[in-house]
């Protein structure tokens, strides 16, 4: 007869003893999971943050280089008002909730071409010339102001529109948009009066000469006396359940509006977020090759940092420029350096990114600084 034992499985000792080891096991691999998953996603916000940093500082170094871009006049300025100066830097105008690093206010005027350039049709031939209206004994009319224009694309036809500037790039000659029509990829504008011409640099009228131009030479348009502010702004552009920013995210903004010297309203269809969690936008000056920077937090006024400049001036003397006091256009014939640091935070505060011994909630921010000298600072027009 066979012999049958029974079968024998775990103890409850054995179970428990396996049980234990297996939470000890699943405890540590839950720890390494969630620090792995802190890491991935600190890592994520840093480089998120660094990548909105680096886009700001080269919109804002594109920007820059259109500062004191004149192209209505390229040998006389804008007239402008010294309270709203074509360059100007506000120092700390207000303290913003969430920004650390502090917050200036960046302005400047600019003429903003459109992103094309026309040529002048075979119509140009009728229209009379000061000399051919003498022989004539008759006075101009419409038709002798009247140009056609092919802007290549339909959509760049749409463009052009009722109070910008064209300029016959044959002698840099220019003309005010009183009206115009399009028709495919052509424009016909009618160059009339302005009455900020003056502002514009467009002449004491806004109308061309009666010179002759020459088919199918260039023609280009713009947006004439453009002023440009950058700032930080509080705006609410995201859910927030948890209530961490009740007045907004501090947002880099770019702001844009036709120079008025009662001051500056801002075109809202123009407005452009630069970045998000952005806690501090700096801007300095130096014109002893960036030696000692003006700005920051030690300045309240343009006036008292324009005089920190002609200080400067005064010691690298140089005799071909020394004040900034002698045009509101000064930085058009002197290359100061310009220096922009803008400082971004991750989109959510963490405890990995806490500096305290008791870890807390905190933002990882960073700074990129943004060194230069304008194009047209330090380019004379005379």
């Amino acid at each position: 007869m066979a012999d049958v034992r029974p079968s024998r499985g775990f103890s409850l000792v054995e179970l428990l003893v396996a049980l234990v080891f297996t939470m000890l096991l699943m405890t540590g691999m839950a720890s390494v999971f969630k620090a792995s998953l802190g890491t991935f996603y600190g890592s994520g916000e840093k480089l998120s943050s660094e990548r909105r940093n680096r886009m700001s500082i080269d919109l804002i170094g594109e920007d820059l280089n259109n500062a004191g871009m004149y192209l209505a006049d390229l040998a006389t300025p804008p007239s402008v008002s010294s309270d709203v100066p074509p360059f100007r830097l506000v120092p700390n105008p207000s303290t913003i909730s969430g920004v650390t690093q502090g917050a200036d206010e960046l302005y400047f005027y600019m003429d903003e071409p459109l992103p094309f350039e026309g040529t002048l049709s075979s119509s140009a031939a009728s229209v009379k010339t000061a000399a051919e209206l003498v022989a004539s004994e008759s006075a101009a009319s419409a038709s002798d102001y009247t140009y056609t224009v092919d802007c290549q694309e339909s959509s760049y036809a749409k463009m052009v529109k009722v109070g910008q500037t064209f300029i016959f790039k044959d002698s840099w000659d220019s003309g005010y948009v009183s009206s115009v029509s399009a028709s495919g990829s052509a424009v016909t504008v009618v160059a009339g009066t302005n009455s900020s011409a003056s502002i514009t640099g467009s002449g004491s009228l806004g109308i061309p000469s009666k010179a002759k131009h020459l088919t199918g030479s260039g023609v280009m348009f713009i947006k004439p006396a453009q002023l440009v502010k950058y700032s930080i702004q509080l705006l609410k552009l995201d859910p927030d359940p948890e209530n961490r920013n009740p007045n907004g995210i501090p947002c880099l903004v770019r702001d844009q509006g036709a120079y008025s010297t009662s001051g500056f309203t801002a075109d809202t269809t123009l407005r452009q977020i630069v970045s998000e969690n952005v806690t501090g936008f700096r801007v300095y000056m130096s014109a002893d090759s960036g030696r000692n920077w003006i700005g920051g937090s030690a300045y309240t006024t343009w006036a008292a940092i324009r005089a920190a400049i002609d200080s400067q001036l005064a010691t690298v003397g140089r005799a071909d420029y020394t004040t900034t006091q002698n045009s509101e256009h000064w930085f058009r014939s002197i290359p100061v350096i310009v220096r922009v640091d803008v400082t971004t935070r991750t989109a959510n505060p963490r405890t990995e990114f806490s500096d305290s011994a008791t870890p807390t909630l905190a933002y990882k921010e960073q700074t990129q600084s943004l060194v230069m000298v304008p194009r047209h600072f330090g380019l004379s027009m005379n």
